[in-house]
C-alpha cells in the first residue's frame, strides 16, 4: 500500500534486448561462435541411449546423394527383374518340362524366403521387395509355360492367372508395399485384355472396367496415391492400346483383341474417365501422389 501504481507493472516490461540474437548480422544471419560453450545437446548430437537429438535437415549435397542412391536402387531393382525373367525363360525353354518346373518353383521359393528376411530390414527393404516381385513373375511365367506344354487348357490358364493375382495381392498386403500391389494390378489388366477370346469386345470392355475398379479399390483401401496414379495412367493407356489396335495381338498364350466397335469403346472410356476423375480428386493432395 502506498506504492506507486507503476510498481506492479514494472517487472512485466518486455525485455526487447533478450529477444534479439546477440551475434547476428542482417546480411548473413546469426553468427556461429566457435568458442561458445552452450549447455545441452545440439541438433545432430548422439545421445547416450544411441538416439540422435533433433536430426538436422539434409543439406544440398546430402540430399542429392540420397536421391541418387534411391534412383540407383530402383534401377538395380528393374535390372534384377529383367535378368531373372530371362533366366526363368531360359530354364523353361532349355530344360525338360519337369526339371524346368522344379527350377522355377525353386527360384520362386528362394525369392519369397529372401523377401521375408530382407523386407523388414530398412537397409535391405528394396532388395527384398525385388525378390518378391521376381518370385511372382516366375510363377506367372510357370502358368504360361504349363499351358504351352499342354498341361492345362486356356480356361484353366485364365483361372490359374486369376488365382496368382489373388496371391500377389495377399503378398502385397503382407509386406505393405505398393510395388507388389502394382504388379498384381498390371497383370489383371493384361488378363482383361485377353478376355476377348472368351467374351468378345464387350468382354474386353467389362474386364478392363473391373480391373480398373480393382486397382482403384486397392488404392482406396491402402490410401495410396501411388496406386491411384498408376491406375489412372495404366487404364487410359490400356484403352488407348485397344483403340489404336487394328488386328489381334498374340502374346504367348494370350490373344488381345482390338476394340473396333465404337459404342463399347466410348462407354468404356466414359466410365473409366469418371472413375479416374473421382480418384484424382480424392488423392491429388496426397504426399505420394505420382511419386
Amino acid at each position: 500500500p502506498g506504492g506507486s501504481p507503476t510498481d506492479a507493472t514494472a517487472g512485466s516490461q518486455p525485455d526487447y534486448e533478450s529477444d534479439q540474437p546477440k551475434d547476428s548480422d542482417e546480411a548473413i544471419g546469426q553468427i556461429f561462435e566457435v568458442f561458445d560453450r552452450e549447455s545441452g545437446p545440439k541438433p545432430g548430437d548422439i545421445l547416450p541411449d544411441g538416439t540422435v537429438y533433433e536430426t538436422p535437415e539434409l543439406d544440398t549435397i546430402t540430399e542429392i546423394a540420397v536421391q541418387g542412391e534411391r534412383r540407383l536402387h530402383w534401377a538395380l531393382m528393374v535390372t534384377m527383374i529383367v535378368v531373372y525373367s530371362l533366366i526363368g525363360w531360359l530354364v523353361a525353354t532349355a530344360l525338360d518340362p519337369m526339371l524346368a518346373t522344379a527350377g522355377l518353383i525353386g527360384l520362386a521359393t528362394l525369392g519369397f524366403i529372401l523377401g521375408e528376411r530382407w523386407i523388414p530390414d530398412k537397409g535391405m527393404h528394396i532388395l527384398g521387395v525385388t525378390w518378391v516381385i521376381i518370385s511372382m513373375k516366375l510363377l506367372y511365367g510357370l502358368a504360361l509355360d504349363a499351358h504351352h506344354w499342354g498341361w492345362i487348357d486356356t480356361p484353366q490358364l485364365g483361372g490359374s492367372l486369376i488365382g496368382l493375382v489373388g496371391v500377389n495381392i495377399l503378398v502385397g498386403y503382407r509386406h505393405k508395399h505398393d510395388a507388389i500391389m502394382a504388379q498384381a494390378t498390371l497383370v489383371s489388366l493384361a488378363l482383361a485384355s485377353a478376355a476377348g477370346s472368351v467374351g468378345g469386345e464387350m468382354g474386353v470392355a467389362v474386364m478392363i472396367m473391373l480391373a480398373t475398379m480393382l486397382l482403384h479399390g486397392l488404392a482406396f483401401h491402402r490410401q495410396s496415391g501411388n496406386l491411384a496414379s498408376l491406375g489412372i495412367a495404366a487404364s487410359h493407356l490400356w484403352i488407348g492400346l485397344h483403340a489404336i489396335q487394328s488386328d489381334s495381338l498374340e502374346i504367348g498364350a494370350l490373344e488381345i483383341l482390338p476394340l473396333t466397335d465404337p459404342m463399347p469403346l466410348f462407354l468404356l472410356a466414359l466410365a473409366v474417365t469418371c472413375i479416374n476423375g473421382s480418384m484424382a480428386a480424392r488423392f491429388s493432395r496426397a504426399e505420394n501422389w505420382f511419386s
